[in-house]
């Protein structure tokens, strides 16, 4: 009744992943006879290291799928932005082309009514708006 534990008995080291960190016996050609040698053999120490074991390795892969999610988030905010950029030029640069237009359309009636002499009919020229 006095038995001390030794090292190793809590911890077992060998990393199989199995349930009694690799306590268990495998049945013999000679033990298919339902003998209680056929059954795996579990221990506390050996099931805590497994428990133990799987936390460690679940929260392992938690913290990198949430760094791989914060990641993902901040790729998204920059394509994010940056979409919103390309949108803002593209604003800007069809209010600049429609500015040209009306200053185009201007040269031409004012070029057409030095020439000839007469106001050139384009149909309506106003200025274009620009909140499209």
């Amino acid at each position: 009744m006095d038995e001390q534990a030794g090292p190793g008995v809590f911890f077992n080291n060998n990393n199989s992943g199995l349930p009694g960190g690799g306590n268990i016996k495998a049945p013999q050609t000679g033990d298919f006879g339902g003998g209680e040698a056929a059954r795996a053999h579990y221990n506390i120490p050996g099931i805590l290291h497994f428990l133990q074991h799987e936390w460690a390795r679940f929260e392992v892969e938690r913290a990198q799928w949430e760094v791989e999610r914060a990641e993902l988030q901040a790729q998204i905010a920059f394509l994010q932005g940056e979409r919103r950029g390309q949108e803002n030029l593209k604003k800007d640069l069809v209010r600049r082309i429609k500015m040209l237009e009306y200053a185009l359309k201007q040269e031409r009636a004012k070029f057409h009514k030095l020439k000839y002499g007469t106001e050139l009919n384009q149909g309506d020229i106003k200025p274009p708006s620009y909140d499209s």
